[in-house]
């Protein structure tokens, strides 16, 4: 069965995975890539580009396990949100309290303050400037968490008893955004396209519900997980390749593709078992929503620093070496300033205790 207590362990391997992905370097066969695309098939550069999508595409899931597990939670404590304002407030402070003071307000003192008078100085006007604040605010790595806020407010209105119907409304979205991927009728980016995610919530609150029955699968073995989760993850390859190649998108590694969607919910399953078995518990103690909030801030310098030496140039496989060292400079700086952030005092209470109120 799906168990609680596994999700802790799970949530470490999907915030690993989204760090392992914002810290990639961009290689020279992606970087080049754009100078002509339609004769990709003849370039040189298109072997890099399928390993640099091999890399992309093993850590993809990450964002798919997070709202499989939140749809799970949230349909676990459903019929304690008797009160609209009352469950408003509680992931209010939950979500958006951290969110707004480690992310959002030093973002626009960036963007308002530093950027304008630091290093080449460019001169925005207020439009510029509000373009800029919008684009890092919902439109980069931070996307997820006012993502996952509209989700669940608009969940809070679908009650149980309705969640086949709205997964059938919610799976049509996703599909009309998977073929935009490869008509590109449109932007394709799954920060525009969040609501792709929502069939994929909807089939997390369905897991909860079905827990016994899927447990009972004669499919939810070790050997048939793993295999899935393989085949699945090939499929996730060659799905790039086919959106790369013949569609010309260079978002060939798309989140809410069908072939990452796979993967991702096959190796949920997978580590669910893994950890059913094994009682793993981290030595250190760490904040991974901190973590995760400070990291875009973490990896400007040092990414200013391998690009300045031409590392984000190396081909692959060597490629994968440096994304591995960058992700481990980055993850070691977090945690770092994460040990002196919950150190700092503010009156008679710490600093974080104000910030992670709940």
């Amino acid at each position: 069965m799906i168990n609680l207590k596994n999700f802790d362990n799970i949530r470490i391997v999907a915030l690993i995975s989204v760090l392992l992905l914002h810290t990639c370097l961009g290689n020279l066969g992606v970087d080049k890539f754009m100078i002509d695309m339609s004769e990709l098939s003849l370039n040189s550069n298109y072997n890099q580009l399928l390993l640099n999508a091999s890399y992309l595409n093993f850590f993809k899931c990450g964002t798919v396990l997070f709202f499989i597990i939140s749809g799970f939670l949230f349909e676990k404590q459903f019929p304690t949100f008797n009160v609209f304002t009352f469950f408003i407030k509680k992931k209010a402070k939950s979500l958006l309290r951290p969110y707004l003071i480690l992310f959002v307000i030093p973002t626009i003192i960036l963007i308002w303050i530093i950027e304008p008078n630091v290093g080449r100085k460019e001169e925005y006007d207020f439009y510029l400037f509000f373009i800029k604040t919008i684009q890092n605010i919902f439109l980069t790595n931070y996307w997820f968490v006012p993502a996952l806020f509209v989700t669940l407010i608009i969940n809070y209105f679908i009650k149980s008893e309705n969640l086949f119907k709205s997964l059938i409304f919610f799976s049509v979205i996703w599909l009309i955004s998977y073929v935009n991927m490869y008509c590109h009728f449109v932007l394709t980016s799954h920060t525009v396209w969040f609501i792709g995610f929502f069939f994929v919530f909807a089939l997390g609150r369905l897991m909860f519900v079905y827990n016994e029955k899927i447990a009972s699968f004669r499919f939810m073995n070790k050997n048939n997980l793993i295999l899935a989760t393989i085949l699945f993850y090939i499929l996730s390859n060659i799905e790039s390749m086919i959106i790369l190649e013949y569609w010309h998108n260079t978002d060939y590694v798309n989140t809410l593709r069908i072939g990452n969607i796979l993967y991702s919910f096959a190796l949920f399953f997978l580590l669910n078992l893994f950890f059913n078995k094994l009682n793993f518990v981290l030595p250190i103690n760490v904040s991974f929503y901190f973590i995760y909030l400070v990291h875009p801030f973490v990896m400007r310098l040092p990414s200013i620093l391998w690009f300045a030496n031409d590392l984000h140039e190396l081909e692959y496989p060597l490629q994968y070496i440096y994304n591995i060292a960058h992700f481990l400079e980055v993850i070691t700086i977090c945690f770092v300033l994460q040990k002196i952030f919950f150190k700092l005092h503010f009156k008679s209470k710490y600093l974080s205790q104000y910030v992670f109120k709940k």
